[in-house]
């Protein structure tokens, strides 16, 4: 059972943990990481999720995602994450903060996200991608110009084929990525 540090409306821990299927019950604002994988010739790492997903399955997403374990860093989720769902080792060193966000959706009635994300950044080689997807969580994961991604999330009938990014995250975090393609 997966335990989450419960946060305040503000990103601050209240000291209170509990299981994350409850943490979504009841819409407690909780932290996540976001892990975006890029090439120095712009390209990102997209995975897509597994069909099983309660939330988006069988849509492409960040690299990398998942919940703030309690008692753990917004680091050591993304380098346990990459590990975990594509089998990639990053090193937490190598991790770029390029920012924070927050999320409030109501998927359902039993389902509300209420998420601190801390997002990062990290470069990998070009080439072709050596990974060992997680199945319960990672159907597959391509290497994709971000170009190609942007402009797939301008077309509403292709936009659907992604998660919905927050049209002010999908800016300030492609802004950034594009700066480190340089």
């Amino acid at each position: 059972m997966e335990l989450i540090d419960i946060l305040d409306q503000y990103g601050h821990p209240t000291g209170e943990i509990l299981p994350k299927h409850e943490v979504h019950r009841y819409g407690h604002f909780h932290a996540s990481t976001h892990l975006w994988l890029y090439t120095k010739t712009g390209k990102v790492v997209l995975q897509l999720r597994a069909a099983s997903k309660p939330n988006f399955p069988n849509c492409w997403d960040v690299s990398v995602a998942g919940h703030i374990s309690a008692g753990e860093t917004a680091a050591q989720t993304a380098v346990r994450e990459a590990e975990e769902e594509l089998g990639i080792m990053v090193q937490a060193e190598k991790l770029q903060h390029i920012g924070r966000f927050r999320i409030d959706y109501q998927h359902a009635d039993d389902y509300r996200d209420r998420e601190f994300i801390t997002i990062f950044a990290c470069e990998i080689p070009d080439g072709p991608l050596h990974i060992k997807l997680q199945v319960e969580e990672v159907a597959d994961a391509a290497l994709i110009p971000l170009t190609q991604v942007e402009a797939a999330l301008a077309n509403i009938e292709l936009a659907q084929k992604y998660v919905p990014f927050n049209k002010a995250y999908a800016d300030e975090v492609f802004a950034k990525l594009r700066a480190l393609f340089s």
